[in-house]
């Protein structure tokens, strides 16, 4: 398989919007990187394309999913492999773009199948590392020195995920690393990154949006369906705070709801930052035109 375009960058940097552009220059169709925009009926707050901007150039694997339903990053893999042959087979030029860490991981590095995992040790563990992470990191290094020293002691989910996979299934994860090496992607990747200021002004502005699309009405809607805010879909950002919010489980007004979901958003977009210069062979831009432009110069030669 031939290196495929792919755009990455945090969250707000305008990533979206260079595809929109780019297929107005070139028959592009665009492998969506987002492990929120998977899932319908959760439009606002996850920065979904609107329908018509899907009708301009063709977004996959969006909407694949209902809040409750599972989908995890061995499965993306598979099906963005998929999905870059079937767009190629058309003779269109697929755009792999995006910003979840764990799916470009997956991609990129190559995954495993993920074993399944009882809700109560998943439950058990993920309380233990929220509360206690570098005393759980310490334990994953014991048992797994490779993972110890690959994944940060902040790094809550993956330790998690690491100490999960190692008591369902006896093995480290490290070792499930390297059987996964063989279905990964190769990927030319271009990064949209802004000056952090004007990124941060792009998220708020981005959160503000939403808030006046309706972000607070789609998490009502989304509990009046009978969706439990437990659920993995809920911890995307906005959706917990919005519920506790709606459901009085805590004080304080909507802009303080706001507020807080702007604070997570450029405190998310910082750990996406620090995962993208730790990639190899990445070319950095900042701002949308000069990536557009690369990119038209490069597909259309």
């Amino acid at each position: 398989m031939t290196e495929v375009p792919t755009i990455i960058g945090p969250t707000a940097s305008g990533k979206t919007r260079v595809c929109l552009e780019l297929g107005d220059n070139l028959p592009i169709e665009v492998i969506s990187v987002d492990s929120r925009q998977i899932y319908r009926y959760m439009d606002i707050g996850t920065g979904k394309p609107t329908l018509k901007e899907r009708e301009k150039v063709i977004h996959h694997l969006i909407d694949l999913k209902d809040p409750d339903e599972k989908y995890s990053a061995y499965k993306f893999a598979n099906d963005c492999r998929k999905k870059v042959k079937e767009i190629q087979r058309k003779g269109h030029i697929p755009i792999i773009c995006g910003g979840t860490i764990l799916y470009i991981r997956a991609i990129y590095e190559g995954l495993f199948p993920e074993p399944n995992i009882p809700r109560e040790i998943r439950e058990e563990i993920r309380k233990q590392v929220e509360e206690e992470p570098l005393k759980m990191h310490k334990e994953l290094t014991k048992v797994d020195p490779m993972a110890g020293v690959r994944i940060h002691p902040n790094d809550k989910q993956r330790i998690a995920r690491a100490l999960e996979i190692y008591r369902v299934s006896g093995i480290p994860i490290s070792e499930h690393w390297k059987r996964g090496k063989g279905n990964k992607i190769p990927l030319k990747i271009h990064c949209l990154l802004p000056e952090r200021g004007k990124l941060y002004e792009n998220i708020e502005k981005r959160v503000g949006e939403m808030f006046r699309q309706g972000f607070v009405d789609e998490v009502r809607k989304l509990l009046d369906m009978g969706y439990d805010p437990a659920l993995y879909s809920f911890t995307s950002l906005g959706y917990r705070e919005i519920t506790e919010f709606i459901l009085k489980r805590r004080n304080g007004n909507i802009q303080e709801i706001k507020d807080e979901i702007v604070k997570k958003t450029k405190e998310y977009a910082t750990r996406q930052i620090t995962f993208i210069k730790g990639l190899p062979d990445v070319t950095f831009y900042n701002t949308p035109d000069i990536l557009l432009g690369s990119l038209i110069e490069e597909l259309k030669n």
